[in-house]
């Protein structure tokens, strides 16, 4: 068999009832340059029949006495790959029919040696931040998009790049991180496929798979972290970017063992989870990521490495019991009164710069230029007073715009937009408030609620067009001086009197002005005129007299002193008629649903009748200049 574009290693235990779609989805790539290598690592639920009956050529077939993890498996797979690509593919988990063509090519254009294609959660939650967009190509090293956010093997990986890597054995959990950790280092290049599902993540309905039982034991588990953020380290600086991905070791695989499983443990295992965290947080934390991280984050470690012993019990207790913390202000600074608060340092339960200050926005709309927004804000534990509604420009030492916001629990403001006249540039929406004497301030979320479209506003040193958008956290910010053209305007056009009359509504602030254009297809001729306007409304007329005969695109441009945004023209009520003897003037709708006018020509025989009357029409029909009538006989 010649070699195949990629390698799919699939590890298989106790997963009947998942494994045949999972199979199938393999089969079904629109890539079929592909092997499937399933390693069955001592099934008894009829895995092992099921893939037995599976006949397709393009399918290796491995079986071994359980190993006690996914590790071993992996590694028999990847042993036995073939391919230029390796894809790693959970027995639980499918893929997309395109994933695989879509993800090599991604490789292939870019010269990347991994590429992660888009994961969708199926009943769990999966990055998400991660796949904002496509990245051609990138490294560990960058943020965004923080590749380190996901350290599961479930990535196309180029072969050459991992043929020497193995996974580690033996391990419930964890055992993949340490490969995908060093895999990301070597890489070259890592592209990011973000605008197609790829990978669907499934989290099992009956919490049967070893992560939802709690996953490696902590005697297995701390020594494998240890191990992936030593890698870490081997390959990176002290500093920021070595932070953040420690950061991310510490939130999402050591704080998780201080929950309710802890809690329930005996007193031996407890000791193990705390000796086991204890030497991590001494050999990797630092100040940097502690001040980043949260307050039970602070609390647990202080606890484990100064003490009182007997409080870390209770601090958990409390966090897993859900309840809310007070907020108490107290020299400048917020904390969360929870317990050990005022035995441990004041440091441990500072919620300043990550208070759970949240607003989200209900409603937004223009009024004019006038922008009006209803919010909702809340401070979980805590009261604030004086919010303001704040429209601030981005970059160091921008300008500032605040209103008040009016209510209690949904409150509303109303910013004069059009007044400031804006500079160009982009301009974040948040709310400021205080606790006691403290500033709090945050991002206003957009949420559910939808955006409305954008609106003519005076902008200084820019085009007069303001738009709203979300970000890409999901922020509401305002761009003064868009770029793109206008949204198409619906307008009215009619012929009369050897004019054309376009009309319609198009709010526009700030003393803009509105220009009709007509430009014949094909030519750079273009006949304008003003619009009249009164109040959202506007009206142009232009002389069709001397136009040339074909199709003319009606379009506008809103006009400042500081630039000009065109558009176009959607039709709405037409209606045509006559230019002089013999022109004609038709408002149609084009195959792109835009609004033109047809200029053409009406024949001799229909247009002097019009100008000389009935008389003329008999003379002409004598002389054989227009054709006669026809008489029908209309006896019985």
């Amino acid at each position: 068999m010649p070699q195949p574009k990629v390698s799919v290693i699939v590890p298989v235990y106790n997963c009947r009832t998942t494994l045949g779609r999972c199979i199938d989805s393999v089969f079904g790539q629109t890539l079929a340059d592909i092997e499937l290598i399933c390693v069955d690592d001592g099934s008894t639920d009829g895995s092992r029949a099921l893939l037995a009956s599976c006949d397709d050529p393009r399918l290796t077939v491995r079986y071994q006495p359980n190993s006690g993890g996914p590790g071993a498996p992996r590694n028999v797979g990847l042993a036995l790959a073939s391919g230029e690509f390796v894809q790693f593919l959970d027995a639980d988990d499918w893929l997309d029919p395109r994933a695989l063509e879509l993800m090599v090519a991604m490789a292939e254009e870019n010269g990347t040696d991994i590429v992660i294609g888009k994961y969708v959660g199926v009943g769990r939650n999966v990055p998400k931040r991660l796949f904002r967009r496509n990245v051609a190509r990138t490294t560990v090293h960058d943020s965004p998009p923080d590749l380190y956010a996901t350290l599961a093997p479930l990535k196309l990986f180029r072969r050459e790049l991992i043929k020497d890597l193995r996974f580690a054995e033996g391990l419930l959990s964890h055992e993949d991180q340490e490969f995908t950790a060093k895999a990301y280092f070597r890489a070259g290049g890592v592209s990011v496929l973000a605008d197609h599902d790829c990978y669907f993540w499934v989290e099992r309905e009956d919490g049967t798979s070893v992560m939802q039982q709690g996953g490696a034991p902590d005697l297995d588990f701390f020594p494998a972290i240890g191990r992936v953020m030593r890698v870490v380290e081997d390959n990176t600086e002290p500093g920021p970017a070595r932070d953040r991905m420690l950061r991310r070791n510490f939130r999402e695989e050591i704080m998780p063992r201080f929950g309710a499983a802890y809690l329930a443990s005996d007193a031996e295992s407890r000791a193990v989870t705390e000796e086991g965290a204890l030497r991590l947080i001494r050999a990797h934390l630092t100040p940097g990521i502690t001040a980043s991280m949260a307050p039970f984050f602070r609390q647990v470690a202080h606890c484990l490495e100064h003490g009182p012993h007997g409080l870390l019990q209770e601090i958990v207790r409390y966090r897993v019991s859900g309840r809310t913390p007070a907020l108490l202000a107290r020299d400048g600074r917020i904390h969360e009164v929870t317990p050990g608060f005022g035995e441990l340092p004041d440091s441990c339960y500072d919620v300043t710069s990550r208070l759970p200050f949240r607003c989200a926005l209900e409603r937004v709309s223009w009024d004019g230029g006038v922008l009006k927004v209803e919010l909702k804000a809340e401070l979980p534990g805590g009261e604030f007073t004086d919010p303001v509604l704040v429209l601030r420009r981005r970059g160091e030492g921008g300008p500032v715009h605040t209103v008040p916001l009016d209510g209690r629990c949904e409150r509303t403001a109303e910013l004069d937009v059009a007044g400031l006249r804006l500079a160009k540039g982009r301009w974040d929406v948040s709310v400021e408030a205080r606790v006691g004497q403290v500033p709090i301030s945050t991002r206003l979320a957009v949420g559910p609620a939808g955006l409305p479209g954008p609106v003519f506003l005076p902008v200084e040193g820019g085009r007069p067009l303001v738009r709203l958008y979300a970000t890409d956290f999901g922020n509401l910010s305002l761009a003064a001086g868009a770029l793109g053209a206008a949204p198409d305007q619906p307008a009215s056009a009619v012929v009369t009197g050897g004019r054309l009359k376009v009309s319609g509504r198009l709010p526009l602030g700030g003393g803009l002005s509105l220009r009709v254009l007509a430009r014949l297809r094909g030519t750079e001729r273009v006949e304008t005129a003003d619009a009249v306007l009164d109040g959202t409304s506007f009206t142009a007329e232009l002389p069709l007299r001397d136009w040339a005969r074909g199709p003319w695109r009606l379009e506008y441009e809103v006009v400042d002193r500081d630039g000009t945004v065109p558009g176009v023209f959607t039709p709405r009520d037409l209606a045509g008629g006559r230019v002089g003897l013999r022109r004609t003037a038709k408002p149609y709708e084009t195959s792109k649903g835009r609004l033109a006018v047809q200029i053409g020509e009406r024949p001799l025989h229909l247009a002097v009748p019009v100008l000389l009357g009935g008389l003329a029409r008999k003379v002409l029909r004598r002389s054989r200049i227009i054709p006669a009538r026809t008489v029908r006989d209309s006896r019985p």
